[in-house]
């Protein structure tokens, strides 16, 4: 007998040997199957079965139920089996019970990796593999209801897989209208089985009336428009929104051209040119960051002027991500054009473009060809005559400063340019009143979601603790997650938390032959673009044991004076390698430190770190001596010699200041009164700083 099942379960569920399907007996074991074959190759739990099979309470007998179904689903996949411990289609495991298949057994899975080679074609360029991965991955489904028939069919355990026919129907539309018009049909009939169960989306309806004008279909096109207005209408009270109306006026521009059919269709696109990178798939929204650009550019934005939005962060905090999808987002409000341009700011073996190099690349992005001549004031004026009247969408990804990027801003009215920078870029707020936005590492939610979407969801689920371990090793940082997920996705045997244990070498295990994606080379970019101060601080702070610092902490371990301190710390946080989360204390994220570790160990000799140790160690020496001056003025006074040179105490302007200091430093403290071994005046410093600090630390009045 030929051991090999199939199962199906986009539609109606199915388990099929060879050409024979299997009856998988009564609706509640049919139900059961289901839901393993959901979950699979993860596990499913008791506890899960009786939740999901019983919507109401569940009888005493719940677990007997499911045992009993267990049993009879192995005879049924197995019928010679005489030990389930030697099952290979159903086995029993420590966390539950698993269907064991892989993508060449289950539809669902089959489906899930098409999905991905998709999208990962996309990302590589290749719209035309990406297009055919996608309509395959769009034929397992006989039905966009997951387990259609069953009893659980409309639990939202399954419902939410159902919503993967959806999502993926709508990015097949936009690469198959863009760069495969040969499988438009097939997309076609998948939409229509999409929006039939949908039928308020207004994208799906878009995509159809596209889709239907690329094949010459029009007038179809047209009552389609005209049934989804009049049931907006009818049903919802509402009018058809922004996306759904410029569907409707690029078909009547259409048919209004002479030359429309000569055009290829693409959904959201502009009458203008369009040069826009892929939209990222699969994309993780930003809530905070999404919040923020919907507030400077709402949909009904009828600006008279010009916006200009500065996206700034840190390296691999996915600037670039967020700004493209925001460009496909709103891509269809500006008719004269999308246009993506790479200045290279930190590029690892390009140098920067200069503002000439630009504008030509803008210029022949509009279609125009500049004057040859090298006079910058010829090309300038060439420039901004090609953009005056039009309604424009910029990227202008990567910005070195400020200085790059001024002479590039549109001036007409209605036009936006997304500039992304490591740079805080706040004097384009001073000079064209830019809208500044700092990504921020994604939340651990977002984070979690970032891998489900890639590695899928049951994976995340059945080992929930090792993906939140991995989310917090990798910083909650876009491009350390995106690489973590592509180790899980080549390794999909292996557990999340082999991954978890990898990544607690850091920065090593986040390591890639690629420099688009290695980290390591990520921040050395923005490293290398420091002064020489600045960078010396910048690798000192790795030696510091509390992951904030005030300014004169920041002194003292670097032996300079306040002023340059300052100038230094200012200079890490407009490259985003510190953030000043709260007044006069500034952060390192997790792996930038791991990052600055690295560096001093090969650069700073074992003389300058001990120095700087000590140095530390005597600023909150002397620090936490003044602040018990001032708490606890009667108490037996330390007579300590005076501090070496480049130590700078803190300075308190009174007892509330003094006691504020000593809450936020609680933790900190306690620790470097029991590690003074970096110390060359040894005992006698260590019984000094014991005997101030624990002082200071003691409850006012005891």
């Amino acid at each position: 007998m030929d051991a090999t099942v199939r199962y199906s379960l986009l539609g109606t569920v199915r388990a099929m040997r060879g050409e024979t399907e299997l009856d998988l007996g009564p609706p509640k074991r049919l139900a059961l199957f289901s839901l393993l074959l959901l979950r699979a190759p993860g596990p499913v739990s008791l506890n899960d079965a009786v939740n999901v099979l019983w919507s109401d309470e569940p009888p005493a007998s719940a677990a007997n139920v499911v045992h009993r179904h267990i049993g009879a689903l192995r005879k049924i996949l197995e019928p010679g089996l005489h030990s389930r411990t030697k099952a290979e289609h159903l086995a029993r495991a420590a966390d539950g019970y698993r269907l064991l298949v892989n993508a060449s057994t289950s539809d669902l899975m089959r489906f899930r990796d098409l999905r991905a080679q998709a999208q990962l074609a996309v990302k590589a360029g290749d719209p035309g593999q990406a297009a055919q991965d996608f309509v395959e991955a769009l034929r397992l489904w006989r039905s966009p209801v997951v387990a259609e028939g069953t009893s659980v069919a409309e639990n939202p355990v399954f419902t939410s897989v159902g919503h993967e026919f959806v999502a993926t129907v709508k990015e097949a539309a936009d690469v198959v209208l863009a760069s495969a018009p040969a499988l438009t049909e097939e997309v076609l009939s998948a939409l229509r089985r999409a929006v039939d169960h949908h039928p308020f989306d207004e994208a799906l309806h878009s995509q159809i009336i596209a889709a239907l004008a690329a094949t010459g279909r029009q007038a179809e096109a047209l009552q389609q428009f005209a049934t989804i207005r009049d049931t907006l209408a009818a049903e919802l009270g509402v009018e058809p929104g922004a996306g759904l109306r410029t569907a409707h006026n690029r078909l009547l521009q259409r048919r209004l051209s002479p030359d429309a059919d000569k055009a290829t269709a693409r959904t959201g696109a502009a009458s203008g040119p369009t040069h826009l990178p892929a939209a990222p798939a699969p994309f993780t929204d930003r809530a905070e960051a999404l919040s923020q650009w919907q507030e400077l550019h709402p949909l009904d934005n009828q600006s008279q002027s010009p916006t200009i939005v500065a996206l700034c962060g840190m390296a691999g905090v996915g600037k670039t991500t967020l700004a493209v999808h925001w460009a496909h987002t709103a891509a269809d409000r500006f008719p004269d054009g999308q246009i993506y341009v790479d200045l290279q700011g930190y590029h690892s073996s390009q140098q920067p473009l200069d503002p000439g190099q630009a504008m030509s690349a803008l210029l022949h992005a509009l279609g125009v060809s500049p004057n040859q001549s090298t006079d910058p004031a010829a090309l300038n004026s060439a420039y901004r005559a090609a953009l005056a009247r039009r309604r424009l969408l910029i990227i202008l990804d990567d910005a070195r400063d400020c200085e790059q990027v001024r002479p590039l801003l549109p001036a007409s009215p209605g036009s936006l340019a997304i500039v992304t920078s490591r740079r805080r870029l706040e004097g384009l707020t001073v000079t064209h009143n830019a809208q500044t936005i700092t990504l921020n590492p994604m939340t651990r939610q977002e984070s979690l979601q970032f891998l489900e979407r890639r590695l899928g969801a049951d994976r995340i689920r059945a080992e929930r603790t090792a993906a939140e371990e991995v989310v917090e090793l990798c910083g909650r940082l876009p491009l350390a997650l995106a690489v973590a997920g592509a180790r899980a996705l080549s390794r999909p045997r292996f557990p999340l938390a082999s991954l978890a244990t990898q990544l607690q070498d850091g920065l090593v295990a986040l390591s890639s032959q690629d420099t688009h994606t290695d980290a390591r080379t990520a921040f050395r970019r923005s490293y290398e673009a420091l002064s020489t101060g600045a960078a010396t601080l910048f690798r000192l702070l790795s030696l510091h044991p509390s992951r904030d610092i005030t300014p004169r902490a920041a002194a003292s371990l670097a032996g300079t004076d306040l002023r340059a301190t300052l100038e230094h710390l200012a200079e890490l946080a407009d490259h985003h390698l510190l953030a000043e989360l709260v007044p006069d204390r500034y952060t390192c994220h997790d792996l930038l430190r791991a990052y600055a570790t690295e560096l001093s160990t090969l650069l700073d000799t074992t003389t300058a770190q001990s120095q700087a140790r000590a140095r530390m160690l005597e600023h909150y020496l002397y620090s936490a001596e003044a602040a018990t001056a001032l708490l606890a003025p009667h108490r037996n006074t330390i007579n300590l010699p005076p501090p070496r040179p480049g130590v700078r105490p803190q300075e308190f302007n009174g007892h509330t200041d003094a006691s504020e200091w000593i809450i936020a430093e609680r933790y900190l403290l306690p620790v470097l009164a029991k590690d003074t071994r970096h110390h060359p005046r040894g005992e006698t410093l260590r019984k000094h700083l014991t005997s101030t600090l624990q002082m200071s630390l003691r409850p006012q009045g005891s």
